[in-house]
C-alpha cells in the first residue's frame, strides 16, 4: 500500500499489474469506522487479482483537510470521487475503473459517473434508498448511539444539524443530502451495476429496468452479514462472503495485464497542510504494514518530542469522532507534532502472518517497538503514547519495556493485566453489540475469535456464549465475569518476587521519571478496573509521583462529547508542557 496526497486528502494506493484499476468510495462518520476495514480488505483482495486499487477520504472527513462540520459539503464529496478516478488513472496508468460506493459512497457515486466513458462498471454496496432515506437513517442512528449519553451532554455542544457518534452533518449538507436520488439516474447509467443490497425492494427491479434500456445491466444480490458489521467498529464481524462476492463480481470484469495508456506519475512525498499544520501520510514497512499519518507543526521544528496516538479498540487511527486527527491537529497548533496509527490487524494496515489475540496480544508491545524505533531514526527520541480503551492497554505495557516513552496517557483503561475473564467479557460485549444490530442472525458472517493469551489457539465462540447467557442471563455473566477479575487482581498483588503486580508494575514505571496521565470519563467501567488494582478511587495510583487522575463529567467510554474531547486535548497538552517535568 502506497499513501498519496490530493487535492486536500489523503488516499491510499495498493498496486497491481492490471490496466483496469478500482475507486472505492466509503461511507461517513460511525458507519466509516465499522467498514473502513471491511473495505481495506477488500482492496487488497483487488489489488492481489491484479486490480490497482484506490481508498481515499472525502473533504472535511477522515484524514483530509477541512471540518465535517462545514456547509454544503455534498458538491464537494461528489467531485472527490470524479477527482479520485482522475488520479488513479494517474497515479498508475489504468485506462478506465470500477467504482464501488459503500453506504454514503454508494449514494454519491451514481452522480460522480454520470456521462463518463472511463467507467466501466459500479458496485453499489449498501445503498440507502434516496438522500432522504439516508438522513432519516442517520437520525435513527443518532438517537439510538446518544441516548447513553448524560442528558446534559448535548447541551454543552450545541450544533445545527445531525451529529452521529460525535460525527456532524450541518444542516445545509443534511439539505443537499435530501435532494438526492440515485435511482432517477437510471436512465443515463450505461454501465454494469451490482447492486448488493440490505433487504429487497420493488424499485430495485424498475432500476435495472432502466439501466438496461440506457445499455447496461443490473445484477441485484443480498449483503449477507451487514447488520453484524455496522454494529460496532471493535465488536464487528467481517463479512466474508460478501467481501468475496463484490471481489468476483470486480475480477470478472478485470483487463487483461496489457499496455497502460500512459507512463504512472511518479509522485514524489506531499504532505496536507492546512492552518498551523502539516501532515504526511506513512505506511511502515516490512510486513505487517502499519499505516500511520505524521502531524507537524507548520512553524515551529519539535524538539525531539512527539505523540503517539493509537487506535481505541479497533477504531481506525482517525478516531472516534474523528477525535484522533482533531488530537494532533490541536497539538500541531501548540508545537507538538504526533503520530495517528493503525497497529496491525486494525484499520487500514497490514494483517499479520500469525493468529493473534484480539486487540491485547503481548505481541503488540513489538509493533510498538517497530514505531518508536522509527519515531527515533526521524528525530524524535522522548515519545508520549497515547491510548483509550485497548490502546490504553498496549501504551502500557510498551512504555514498561522502552524508556523513550517518556510519558503515558491512558483513557477510559479496562485492561492492565490480560486474563481469560476478559476474553469472556469482550464476547459477552460483543455477542450484546451484534444483537443490536440484528435480531436474527445472517448467512456469510463470520464470527472473529477471541484466543486466550498464550494458547493462540483455543477460542471462545458466539453460539457457545449465546447458549451460556440463555441459562445464566446477563446480569449473573456480568457478576461473575466482574469476581473473576478481582479475584485476579487479588492474585496480582498477593504474587512474590518472582513476578509483579500491575501496582508494581507501575511503580518501577513512575520511579524512573515516566510521567503518567489516567482519564476517565464519569461511571465508566474503566474505575472499576483503577479500583481493582490500586484502591478505592485509585488511591494509591494517586499517591504515586508523577501520575495524574482525572475525571471527565458528562462524557461516555469513547468521549462522544466536543468538550470531553477539547479537554483530554487541554489534559494532554498539560503532560508535555515543561513545567510538568518538575512534579
Amino acid at each position: 500500500m502506497r499513501p498519496i496526497v490530493f487535492e486536500g486528502t489523503v488516499g491510499w494506493v495498493h498496486p497491481a499489474g492490471g490496466s483496469r484499476g478500482v475507486v472505492i468510495a466509503g461511507a461517513h462518520g460511525f458507519e466509516d469506522l465499522c467498514s473502513r476495514r471491511f473495505l481495506t480488505l477488500m482492496a487488497r483482495r483487488l489489488a492481489q487479482a491484479g486490480l490497482p486499487v484506490l481508498q481515499f477520504d472525502y473533504p472535511g472527513c477522515g484524514d483530509a483537510t477541512g471540518d465535517h462540520t462545514e456547509p454544503h459539503r455534498v458538491a464537494a464529496w461528489v467531485s472527490s470521487i470524479e477527482t479520485a478516478i482522475a488520479r488513479l488513472k494517474a497515479e498508475t496508468g489504468v485506462t478506465d475503473v470500477l467504482v464501488i460506493g459503500f453506504r454514503l459512497g454508494a449514494l454519491l457515486a451514481p452522480s460522480a459517473i454520470v456521462g463518463r466513458d472511463d467507467v466501466a462498471g459500479l458496485a453499489l454496496l449498501a445503498p440507502p434508498i434516496s438522500g432522504k432515506a439516508y438522513v432519516r437513517e442517520m437520525a435513527g442512528l443518532a438517537r439510538m448511539i446518544d441516548a447513553a449519553l448524560p442528558p446534559y451532554g448535548t447541551e454543552v455542544d450545541p450544533f445545527d444539524g445531525i451529529e452521529t457518534a460525535g460525527f456532524r452533518m450541518s444542516a445545509e449538507t443534511i439539505a443537499d443530502l435530501r435532494t438526492l436520488e440515485w435511482r432517477e439516474l437510471a436512465g443515463s447509467l450505461r454501465q454494469d451495476i451490482l447492486l448488493v443490497t440490505t433487504q429487497p425492494a420493488t424499485s430495485h427491479s424498475a432500476l435495472a429496468e432502466g439501466v438496461a434500456a440506457a445499455g447496461g445491466s443490473v445484477r441485484i444480490e443480498t449483503f449477507a452479514g451487514f447488520a453484524r458489521l455496522m454494529s460496532n467498529p471493535t465488536a464487528n464481524d467481517i463479512p466474508q462472503s460478501t467481501l468475496e462476492m463484490v471481489v468476483g463480481w470486480a475480477v470478472e470484469r478485470r483487463k487483461p495485464i496489457g499496455a497502460a495508456s500512459h507512463e504512472p506519475v511518479a509522485t514524489a512525498p506531499v504532505f496536507l497542510a492546512e492552518g498551523g499544520y502539516n501532515e504526511w501520510p506513512l505506511v511502515l514497512a516490512p510486513a505487517p504494514e502499519i499505516c500511520g499519518v505524521l502531524c507537524m507543526p507548520a512553524q515551529a521544528k519539535p524538539q525531539g518530542q512527539v505523540v503517539l496516538i493509537l487506535n481505541a479498540g479497533a477504531i481506525p487511527h482517525i478516531g472516534w469522532a474523528r477525535g484522533a486527527v482533531d488530537m494532533a491537529r490541536s497539538l500541531a497548533r501548540d508545537g507538538i507534532a504526533s503520530l495517528r496509527v493503525d497497529l496491525p490487524g486494525l484499520g487500514q494496515s497490514g494483517t499479520p502472518d500469525e493468529k493473534r489475540l484480539f486487540l491485547y496480544d503481548e505481541r503488540g508491545r513489538d509493533d510498538m517497538l517497530r514505531i518508536v524505533n522509527w519515531l527515533e531514526q526521524h528525530g524524535f527520541d522522548q515519545v508520549s503514547a497515547i491510548g483509550t480503551c485497548a490502546g490504553a492497554y498496549q501504551a502500557f505495557h510498551a512504555a514498561r519495556f522502552d524508556r523513550r516513552i517518556a510519558s503515558l496517557t491512558m483513557v477510559n483503561p479496562l485492561c492492565f493485566a490480560w486474563n481469560s475473564s476478559y476474553a469472556l467479557d469482550m464476547e459477552l460485549s460483543k455477542v450484546r453489540d451484534n444483537a443490536r444490530g440484528s435480531l436474527k442472525p445472517e448467512d456469510g458472517a463470520g464470527e472473529a475469535d477471541v484466543a486466550e493469551p498464550h494458547s493462540h489457539g483455543t477460542a471462545l465462540r458466539s453460539p457457545r456464549l449465546k447458549a451460556l447467557l440463555s441459562r445464566l442471563g446477563g446480569r449473573t455473566l456480568r457478576f461473575g465475569l466482574e469476581l473473576s477479575k478481582s479475584t485476579t487482581s487479588n492474585f496480582w498483588r498477593r504474587r512474590g518476587s518472582g513476578s509483579q503486580s500491575v501496582e508494581t508494575w507501575m511503580k518501577n514505571l513512575t520511579a524512573r521519571g515516566t510521567r503518567v496521565l489516567v482519564v476517565s470519563a464519569e461511571n465508566d467501567r474503566s474505575l472499576d478496573e483503577i479500583a481493582r488494582h490500586f484502591g478505592p478511587d485509585g488511591e494509591r495510583l494517586r499517591r504515586m509521583q508523577g501520575v495524574t487522575l482525572v475525571r471527565l463529567d458528562a462524557a461516555d467510554h469513547t468521549l462522544t462529547p466536543a468538550h470531553a474531547r477539547s479537554r483530554l486535548v487541554e489534559h494532554v497538552t498539560q503532560l508535555l508542557s515543561p513545567a510538568a517535568d518538575g512534579r
